[in-house]
């Protein structure tokens, strides 16, 4: 796990020319722009980690989204984020393939911004319509119609692109935390 943490970490902190570390904003066109490798990448794990899945995991997991479903108004933000990491890492991981999760991991800095979001605009959608795009994958992944499934995350994450780009553009509106001394805003 240590490339993929590195690389994750890459992802949302670098050095500029400068040598300076900085975190590129994530404006819509950054977002868009990792939205469209997970679009590409993570359908072809989930391919390949279908038939490798343990036999227990995808009915716990569909089990623990059933759940979150029928008790969606009361989801909290550490909850949201648990169940996608249910999709798309704790499923995508058993792919057998370490580069290729490797190259996910750096378009998956995104789950880290929903970290954030989650925990200041848990509501913004009211019920998260991720859930039953999330239910469509697991419900085509379980009888191995792999492609299909790999087909509905594809959609999901697509659709899931412009949702992100709302939320992190609302909380860039209405969420002023204090700054920090030991950082500098650029540009």
């Amino acid at each position: 796990h240590a490339p993929c943490a590195i690389a994750l970490y890459a992802s949302i902190v670098r050095k500029d020319d400068r040598s300076r570390w900085i975190a590129p904003a994530m404006t819509p066109d950054h977002v868009s722009e990792l939205y469209e490798l997970r679009w590409l990448l993570e359908p072809v794990a989930l391919e390949k980690a279908a038939s490798r899945l343990p036999a227990d995991l995808l009915p716990s997991l569909r089990a623990r989204l059933e759940r979150a479903i029928d008790q969606a108004a009361g989801l909290t933000g550490p909850d949201l984020d648990h169940l996608e990491e249910d999709l798309h890492v704790t499923l995508l991981g058993h792919c057998g393939n370490g580069p290729l999760m490797q190259a996910i991991s750096l378009p998956q800095a995104l789950l880290v911004a929903h970290r954030f979001l989650y925990r200041w605009m848990p509501r913004l959608f009211g019920a998260e319509p991720f859930l039953p795009e999330h239910m469509q994958t697991m419900e085509r992944l379980e009888p191995g119609h792999a492609a299909e499934a790999a087909d509905a995350l594809r959609q999901h994450l697509r659709v899931s692109r412009d949702r992100a780009i709302d939320r992190i553009e609302r909380v860039t509106r209405e969420v002023h935390p204090e700054d920090l001394p030991y950082l500098d805003k650029l540009g």
